[in-house]
């Protein structure tokens, strides 16, 4: 898959069932209004490499390309998603404006990023690997 300027991407991991499981909820509240949601494995490493990304960092946060060619990751690149989604984007200015919640959402999403596999199996949702979607 090509990268493409004047679009935005998210990229998660596809080998994670709570990654891809988010993505499909990422996809319904988007509804098509401009954010491409691909797993990074479908993304060549030296196409990653053009905004200074490659697959070691997208295995360990998600990864926004703006498209203007900026990279968010992590809990910043869920928030520039949440940013363009009303009413979503008042929940981005209240984290942000109280400093407090910002630190408490980095350090949540760390927490679950560094145990995605694990609360993959506890929930089920292995079949969302790879494929994005449920095959079982």
């Amino acid at each position: 898959m090509r990268i493409e300027t004047g679009r935005d991407y998210m990229l998660f991991d596809g080998d994670c069932g709570v990654c891809s499981w988010s993505a499909e909820v990422v996809r319904t509240m988007d509804r098509g209004r401009g954010f491409v949601v691909e797993p990074y494995q479908a993304v060549d490493e030296s196409e990653l490499a053009r905004f200074g990304i490659d697959y070691e960092k997208c295995s360990r946060a998600v990864q926004v390309i703006t498209r203007k060619g900026r990279v968010y990751a992590g809990a910043f690149g869920v928030n520039y998603f949440l940013w363009r989604q009303f009413p979503w984007s008042l929940a981005v200015l209240l984290i942000y404006a109280i400093p407090v919640l910002l630190l408490l959402e980095v350090i949540g999403y760390r927490i679950v990023a560094n145990n995605r596999h694990h609360i993959s199996q506890w929930f089920g949702l292995e079949s969302f690997c790879r494929t994005g979607r449920d095959s079982g």
